[in-house]
This record gives C-alpha cells, structure tokens and sequence, in this order.
C-alpha cells in the first residue's frame, strides 16, 4: 500500500509504506503510481476530496475515438487535485451547466478524515447515466458527500469514487471502420480502465480493492450490467458487488456488427462527409485531425449505443446470462413504480388508437411479429385502470395520448422492470452472493422531474430516486423537497446503500422503524420505498407481463 501522508507545509515521512493514514490537517496530500496529489477538505464535511485524477491519458490527437490508454506519466512535482476536470462531450439536458471538453478522463476520490492505519474501506464507485449522450462527475446531483457523511454516521465508513467517461459519438461512435480500428465501445472501456486504476491505487487512499461495489442509474446502470458479462463474465476481481438503479441492461436494444450497414454506417458516412473526411483513404484516422468544435456540431443530436462487439460485449446480454457467462457477485437491484412516463421512454401525444400501439410495438428490437404484437397487446389491454402510471384509476392523460398509460406500462415493463426481475431471479438461482431487490414508490414532493418529465403524468417517474439515494440536501433540479418524510426516506435510502456496499447487506443502515429488507434468494420479495411507510411486498407483480419480455429477448436485440 502506497503512503499517505497529511501536511502542513512539509511532507511528513513518518508513516509505514503499508500503514496510509489521514490526518485532518492541510493540505492532504497521496502518493499513488505516478506520484503525489494535492487535495483539499470538503467544506461543511469532515471530508477529504482528491479531484481530477487522470485514469488515462487524455484522449486528445491521435488517441480521439480510440480505446483508453493508462495514465503513465510521472507527476512533475505535487500535483493539484483540488479541483474537477472538464466533463466529457455531450449533449441535451444532461450536459447543461457542465464545462466540456476532450481531456476529461479522470476521476473523483471522497473519503472520511480520520482514517486509521489499520483501515482498508470499501469502497463504492459511480457510473453516471445519461442516456449515453451526456454526464459527468460535475453533476450536482451526484454530490458523494451526504453518501459518506452517511457512511461514517453509521459507522460503516466508505470510500466514494465517480468516474468521467465518454459519450455520444465521442464514446460509442460504430461502423465498419471504427470494428476493423477494434475501437468499439469506448465510453465502455473507459470505465474498465478507470476500475483497474481503482484496483492499483485506492489502497493509497485507505481503501481495500477487494470490496469494490459498482453502482450506476439509468445507462450508468445498463454500464454496470455490461461490466457484469463483459469478457465472458471475466472481472478480473475489479468488483465484488454491483448496485443497478433502474437499468435498462435487458431491454435495450444493440446492434450487432452484421446490422452495422443498416443502422449506424449511414450517420457514420454522414458525419465524415459533413467534416471533410469522407474521401480520406483512412477516415477514422480524419477524424482524430478534425478541430474539436466542427466534430462535436457533427455529433449533437446523434445517439450510439454499446454494440455487440464480440469482446466486451460478446453476444447478447441475455445469451451471456443463458450461458452462466456472468461475474458472480453481490446485486441490490431495482426500478421505480412508473418508470416510463419518462418523456424519452414513451412517445406522447402519439399512441391513440389501437393501431397507433401496434405500430409502436412494431418497431420493438429487431422488429416484432404479427403473433407476438398480439400477444403483447393482450397482455396489455387498453384499460386505463392497468396502465401506467400504476392506481391512477381510469384517468387516462388524453392530452398526452388516448393510450398513452398502456403504452407507459408496455414500455416500462419491456424497457426496465423485465430485466431487473429476470437478473435479479437468475443471481438468486445461480449465485452464491446476496440478492436484495427494491421498488421505489415515492413520486416527487412537487411532481416535477425536471429532464424526465415534468408534464403529467409523472408520478414515481425515471430517475426520480436519485436524489433519495444520494440524499441530496441541495435545492438543484433533482431535489428531495421541503417535506421531513422525504428527508428521513432519503436518509434511510443512502444509509442502506452505504450498508450493502460496505456489508454486502443493505440491513445494517442503524434507521429504526424500518421492516427488515429480505435477501432474495430465500424471498423473492422487493423493499417498497415510500415516505409514509417503507413496506415489504412479494415480487410478483405483472407476472406474465414480465415473463413474457424475459422469453424474447433475442427479439428485443438484448
């Protein structure tokens, strides 16, 4: 283990090379691989925060739309870590308020003052979502200060790291020519090289690299599930835990390499010849010399999924599980009640007639059958009272579509409530780790998710969890509300989180009141989050609704 070592204006060198120890005294200071970091004490925290740390070296020139090289440079003298790097490229409402630039592969360290020299601290790692097109550490929403003032009030003290990786083209550009450079998949590989960075220098900071538990929402969540398969289910030991909020691993749709020449080629070949590039004898070797502005306006608005490359992602998701070919590690996993009233999840205004849900339906995946269509549409009847949101009766949100709920329902069951279920049943039936499952069922105090949706209905929406778990003080635009219930859901919500990462079971959160969480492999049963009451239920809702989604996947493309 590297040494730590705090000062004030000298170094000390007093401490065993196996013995990092933190003091609170400034300014903090670590030695990792490449050398010393400067870092500072959060402010209202008793905290100590390294940011800016580059996991890679930075993706500028020749090394733009290429995989991720290690950091390999030599500190020249105390470097500053004091301050956030530039967020990676992207675009839409996840990329206002946040400084963008290239050179931006780095990432964030916050750990407890205090730490003693016996210490190795788990440690819990965010993998921003985003959609794949914009995110960053920056983010206020993603404030890791409240999840470790909460890790050393219940004395479970935990390291937090937040990762920066690319998006947008920038980060799951795809074409023949980006296959033939083995250039697949970047934003993907950019958070594995930030987890092997992780294994080699966390110890420095007081942390253990054996008890790394990787947490993500939304497409972070999906970046998790995909570090679960990747390699065949090979993790190389860089996790022994995963926290998946809301993924949409299992229902979203890739492409694979055969489908390229219908799918991602054509935008590929368009924005080459928008930049200048398309008659270059090596145009992936054009775009690594194209100015960043004239790239990135080529970009916006184009968005890329991670592909079936047949390396990090080497079949479908779902053909890795049916193979056992899945890291075997602790889950907590979950979804929100009405996930899919979601702006992006869910055409409005569109789905009015029974004909207007078949032809949604018949764009799923690959593309669905005229037997299967029905089957979904069966399952689905155009009953309000079924619909999505869930228990809003017979109102049916006709301004934003007749069939609006039933097409909410089909999107959020095949999109992200399928998938959480299926994994979550296959780690209870095949693992030998601990399973927990959640519902969350709080909508917002103001019924507002600013990005999400913000036009009822909304309800338990997308994303509406977050600031519950991060347990967010701050009035930003992902805020818990004036309300206490909430503020005690949110506390309750953070410390379980800090409890599985640091215990491998959510249970030992010190919140009273609370019914014990049940592991899932002996019941398969969800923790149902709610401000008034949190509550226990049997996982069994929709039953056949979510088996069906869980039987074609290989429709889907997942």
């Amino acid at each position: 283990m590297e040494v730590i070592a705090l000062v004030l204006g000298c170094i000390l060198l007093a401490f065993s090379q196996n013995a990092p120890t933190i003091l609170p005294v400034s300014p903090p200071l670590v030695t990792i691989k490449n050398g010393t970091l400067r870092g500072f004490h959060v402010k209202g925290f008793d905290q100590i925060g390294f940011f800016g740390i580059p996991f890679a070296a930075p993706p500028l020139g020749d090394l733009r739309l290429r995989h991720p090289q290690p950091f390999n440079e030599a500190f020249s003298g105390v470097r500053d870590a004091t301050k956030r790097s530039l967020s990676c490229p992207g675009f839409g409402s996840f990329a206002d308020g946040l400084d963008m630039g290239e050179d931006c592969l780095t990432l964030d360290v916050v750990l407890p003052v205090n730490i003693e020299p016996s210490d190795t601290l788990p440690v819990l790692v965010w993998i921003y979502g985003g959609g794949f097109v914009a995110g960053g550490t920056a983010d206020p929403r993603y404030n890791m200060s409240y999840v470790v003032q909460n890790s050393a009030d219940i004395g479970k003290p935990i390291i937090t790291v937040a990762i920066n990786y690319r998006t947008m083209g920038l980060g799951l550009l795809a074409s023949k020519e980006i296959m033939v450079a083995d250039a697949a998949n970047i934003a993907l590989y950019d958070q594995r090289l930030a987890l092997r960075w992780i294994r080699e220098n966390i110890a420095a900071f007081g942390g253990d690299p054996s008890k790394v538990t990787i947490w993500g929402e939304s497409a972070g969540g999906s970046s998790v599930g995909y570090h679960l398969t990747a390699f065949n289910g090979k993790s190389d030991g860089l996790f022994r835990a995963a926290l998946i909020e809301s993924g949409i691993y299992l229902g979203l749709s890739i492409n694979t390499i055969p489908q390229l020449a219908t799918t991602y080629q054509p935008i590929y070949d368009n924005v080459t010849r928008a930049v200048g590039c398309e008659n270059s004898i090596d145009s992936l070797a054009c775009l690594r010399t194209v100015p960043f502005q004239k790239l990135y306006n080529a970009l916006v608005g184009l968005q890329f999924l991670p592909i079936v490359d047949g390396k990090f992602i080497p079949k479908y998701p779902s053909e890795s599980i049916a193979a056992g070919q899945i890291a075997d590690v602790a889950i907590l996993i979950g979804s929100n009640t009405d996930e899919c009233t979601a702006t992006f999840f869910t055409p409005r205004g569109t789905l009015n007639t029974d004909d207007d849900v078949y032809t949604y339906l018949a764009g799923y995946g690959t593309g669905l059958d005229n037997n299967t269509i029905k089957t979904v549409m069966d399952l689905y009847p155009d009953d309000p009272a079924l619909g999505c949101p869930f228990g809003t009766g017979v109102e049916r949100f006709a301004d934003q579509g007749f069939q609006f709920k039933r097409g909410a329902a089909i999107s959020g069951d095949s999109k992200i409530h399928a998938g959480t279920r299926f994994l979550a049943n296959y780690y209870a039936k095949n693992g030998t780790r601990p399973v927990y499952k959640y519902r969350f069922d709080q909508q917002p105090w103001n019924n507002q998710e600013v990005d999400v949706a913000t036009v009822p209905p909304v309800s338990v929406t997308h994303y509406t969890e977050i600031c519950f778990v991060f347990d967010n003080l701050n009035h930003n635009v992902n805020w818990i509300g004036p309300y206490p219930s909430y503020a005690r859901l949110a506390h309750l919500m953070s410390r379980a989180w800090v409890s599985f990462a640091h215990d491998l079971n959510p249970n030992n959160h010190g919140v009273g009141g609370v019914p014990q969480w049940p592991e899932y492999r002996t019941s398969p049963s969800n923790i149902v989050f709610r401000a008034d009451k949190t509550t226990v239920e049997t996982d069994d809702f929709r039953t056949k609704q979510l088996a069906f989604w869980g039987s074609i996947w290989g429709l889907l493309g997942s």
